[in-house]
Order: structure tokens, then sequence, then C-alpha cells
């Protein structure tokens, strides 16, 4: 077992949201709040050792909201280059809190609940990394221990993924892991909220 208390959260917000159209997906209402509100909130309510937020360039709204809820920021300079990049800098940054374990968490995941976290808490230890499972596919959240962080960010010729080896699968419903894509998704509203940061007490 990693304790949630004793890992360093890490939530990638830097993805280009092409499929979205021209807004940052993170920003659009979904259930009276911006997308990214939904995790980030969550991340409030997990983890005393920091969380980390991994942002695009020039997305000043976005890191307003961040901030407000208490994450460190870092910039990715180049998120075109796809996820590992913003995870190996989320990883590197959190590494240095020096961790028992790094909790990775997906900014465009609404639904991730705190039991299904705790699940991947009891899963995980030192040496294996626990990560979520659903119809056969895997995806975040996924929780690390800190020294296979140290062994991925630094074995450039393969994926974070690959490098984790066979972590341990904690299986959810398809409709927990859900990742929002496309302005369908959102129903009717789709606009960027106009206050971004929201507070509440709800699970995410």
């Amino acid at each position: 077992m990693i304790p949630l208390e004793d890992s360093v959260v890490v939530l990638l917000c830097a993805g280009l949201s092409e499929r979205f159209g021209q807004d940052n997906k993170l920003l659009a209402v979904l259930d009276g709040k911006p997308l990214v509100a939904h995790a980030a909130e969550l991340c409030t309510r997990i983890s005393r050792a920091g969380r980390i937020a991994v942002v695009p360039p020039r997305e000043p709204a976005l890191r307003t909201l961040l901030i407000e809820l208490g994450f460190d920021l870092v910039v990715n300079p180049h998120p075109q280059a796809g996820k590992d990049s913003s995870l190996r800098l989320g990883l590197g940054r959190a590494l240095a809190r020096d961790p028992r374990g790094v909790l990775v968490l997906l900014g465009d995941m609404p639904h991730i609940n705190l039991a299904h976290l705790a699940a991947l808490s009891a899963a995980a230890n030192d040496e294996i990394a626990a990560i979520s499972s659903a119809g056969g596919h895997v995806s975040p959240p996924t929780l690390i221990p800190a020294e296979a962080a140290r062994r991925v960010i630094t074995t450039l010729d393969r994926s974070v993924r690959e490098g984790l080896g066979r972590p341990a699968e904690v299986a959810a419903p398809p409709s927990l892991l859900a990742d929002y894509d496309l302005p369908e998704q959102f129903g009717a509203t789709t606009q960027p909220a106009r206050n971004p940061v929201c507070r509440d007490s709800g699970n995410g």
C-alpha cells in the first residue's frame, strides 16, 4: 500500500484540446463549473504531500483556477510533444518533494472519486504501480511508486507506461474513467466559464 497522503498529486492539464475546437475544453462548463475543476477539487482532498499541475503556455484563466486551488504549476513549453512530455515534467517536480508515490490524474476526467483512488492506494506498493482499468483498457489515474517514477523519467526510448512494467490493474466502470474531448459531451453548455474558480465539497 502507498497511502494517498504520502503521495504528491500530478494533474495533467497541458493537452491541446484539438478535437474540442478553438477553446480550451478544460474551461468548458460541466455541471455548473469548469471541466478541470472537478478533478482539481478532488486533488485538494487527498494529499498533504503537495499537488502539481502541468499546464500549457498562455492559459491565464486555467492558471488562475489551479493556483487558487493550491497547485504548484509546471509549464510544458511543448505540449504538442504529447502526454508523456507533460508526465515527465510533472513527475520530476513531484520527486523533488521526496514522496513515497506520485498519483497522476488527468484534468479532463471529471468522474473520478475518492473510493477509486483509495483502491489504487491499496493496490500499489513501493515496487509496483497501480493503474486504472476498464473494459480491457488501462488509463490514469495511476499511482506510481517513487523509485519507478525516477526510473521512467530518465528512460526516453520508451513510454512512461511501458517503463512501469506490469502495474496492478484496478477495475472501474467505463463511466468513471470517461474523459471529455467533444463539445457534445457537455450538453448545451460548452462556453468557457466566466469565473473559472469554483470550490465545493463534492468528489468531482
